[in-house]
Parts: structure tokens; sequence; C-alpha cells
């Protein structure tokens, strides 16, 4: 009878003991990457880009191209009006002519495992986390302009801009539609830790016969330097 207790006893024992290790390890186990680093969110960090746009008038048919710059800065942190967390950015423009100047203010989040940006009056869901090569998402979720399905290209991808060699990156194909009359055309990139560091718009009608762009816009942003 004793013999059989002491069994019992170390039976029970023994399964504390597993019960015990595997909650050590599950509590010491790296916790899984959910990529929130794509969309990096911290007070007094900027991002400088080189800004190429050109616009195609279909009025006197001329074409006009500006080069400027833009520069973000995460200015506070916030409650909005979700009762989320929320950064203020300031976002700034540089031309040949005029230095810095205020432009507009932008707002970021990440809420419900979404990136979330406010801009123009408008909010755009730019990246799900998660993010993997099958995401996709409505990028318009919480707008009026219609259903925009995101999809992710490429992953955890490097890429070189300018002298910059970025480990990690992820480009979103955010809309596309060609046909013989007009190009919609939009995508971004993120890099980890840095945040948007490509963005790039073609909006544009063309000819029906020729092809040639006879009015709309295309412009391209792509990361100068970072802090």
């Amino acid at each position: 009878m004793k013999s059989h207790f002491f069994l019992r006893f170390n039976g029970i024992l023994l399964l504390g003991c597993l019960f015990l290790s595997a909650c050590t390890k599950s509590e010491n186990a790296p916790k899984p990457d959910m990529g929130y680093n794509y969309f990096p969110l911290k007070i007094n960090s900027e991002v400088v880009f080189n800004v190429d746009s050109t616009v195609y008038n279909s009025f006197n048919n001329s074409i006009t191209n500006y080069q400027f710059q833009l520069k973000d800065i995460v200015t506070n942190k916030f409650t909005d009006a979700q009762g989320n967390e929320a950064y203020r950015i300031e976002r700034y423009k540089k031309t040949a002519t005029l230095d810095w100047f205020f432009q507009k203010v932008i707002t970021r989040k990440i809420s419900n495992a979404r990136a979330e940006e406010f801009i123009d009056n408008k909010r755009y869901v730019r990246l799900v986390f998660p993010p993997s090569l099958q995401s996709t998402w409505n990028g318009n979720l919480y707008n009026d302009l219609g259903a925009w399905q995101h999809e992710v290209k490429e992953l955890d991808a490097p890429l070189t801009i300018g002298n910059h060699q970025l480990d990690s990156t992820i480009t979103i194909h955010q809309y596309n539609e060609v046909n013989l009359i007009r190009e919609d055309v939009y995508d971004e990139t993120y890099a980890k830790n840095i945040g948007l560091v490509i963005k790039e718009v073609k909006a544009v009608n063309k000819n029906i016969s020729s092809g040639v762009i006879t009015g709309g816009f295309k412009y391209k942003m792509q990361l100068v330097s970072w802090k």
C-alpha cells in the first residue's frame, strides 16, 4: 500500500516538474515577430524623402516636372477619438527656392494588428500584422474611396536606395488598374525600423490610339535619410 502511494506521489511530482518546465520554457521563449517595426512610431524620429513629380496638363498638353523634398517628424503621442494610442507626424516641404516649411499633419497608429494612417482627411490601412506573402486587405476600409485590395508583393527583402543598404523591406501593391485609356498604379515599400521608404503613384489618362499620356500625374517619394 505504502509502495503504491509513493508511486502515485512520484508520478504527480514528475508531472508537476514537467508542467513547470513547460511553463518556464514558454515564458522564456522569444515572442513571435509581428512585423511592427515595419511601421515604427517613435517621438522625435524623422525621415526625409526626395520627391520627383510629373504633371500632365490636358488643357495645353504641357508636361511639368517638380522636384522637392519632404520631411516627416514624429512630434508627440496622444489618445485619438477611438481611444487608441496615436502619433502626430508633422510633414515639412523644401524646394529649390524655399527652405523647410510646414505642409500638413499626419496621424499614424497601430490598432487591432493594423497600421493606420490619417492624412488629408482620409483614414487608410497601410499594413496588417504579422505580414505574409498571402496577406491581403482593403486599404480603404475606413474611408469612402472604394475598396482597394492591397497585397504583399515582397517580404523581408533586402533593398538598396542610394547609399543605403536596407536589410529587410516589404513592398505593398496597393492598386493596379491598367487599360487602353487609363493607368492607376500605387505601390509602397517599408523598411524595418524606418517605415515608408518608397512610394510610387501613377494616375494618368492615355490616348486610346497612340498610348500617349494626355493628362494626370505621377510621382515617386524615395528615402534620403532618417534618424
